[in-house]
Order: structure tokens, then sequence, then C-alpha cells
């Protein structure tokens, strides 16, 4: 087979990672939070039960539908994960 692609990046680091799970009034959460070492103001945070991830910061956090529309979340959900992402980020 022919190559049908070229590499345009291919790095390996080592990275600290958080995982933090809680219980809101809704439903649990399981998230892994780590640096985002391209934009040191922001968080990469991993819904593992979603398998869906985001990279935010404290302004994007109050940008309504980034959290509802990126985790796939109702709105009341969405507002628990932002209250509890505020103390983090």
């Amino acid at each position: 087979m022919g190559k049908n692609y070229e590499v345009i990046k291919d790095e390996t680091v080592g990275k600290d990672v958080r995982y933090v799970s809680f219980m809101g009034q809704l439903q649990r959460y399981d998230l892994a939070i780590l640096d985002d070492h391209e934009d040191v103001n922001k968080k990469l945070i991993i819904n593992m039960r979603k398998n869906r991830c985001l990279s935010i910061d404290k302004q994007d956090l109050h940008n309504k539908g980034v959290i509802e529309h990126t985790f796939n979340e109702a709105n009341m959900e969405a507002d628990e994960i932002r209250h509890f992402l505020q103390d983090i980020l």
C-alpha cells in the first residue's frame, strides 16, 4: 500500500494528569484534567464517561454552549460541570 498521508507532527510528551470524579445533583462526572501545552492559560478537560475533550480557560467557561456542545450535555448538567471547573481553572 502506498503512503496516503504526510505526518506533520509526531511527538511524545510526559504529562501530569489530575483525575477527578464527583457527584453532582444530576449525575456522576469523571474528568481528567491536564495543562494544555499549546496554550498555558488553558486546561485540557477530558470527560471520560462521554469520551470527549475540551481545551478551555476561565473566559471560555462562561460562554454558554461550549460545554453543552462539546460534552453533549444538557444545560443543567453543563452548569454542574461549569460550576466545578470554576475552582480548577
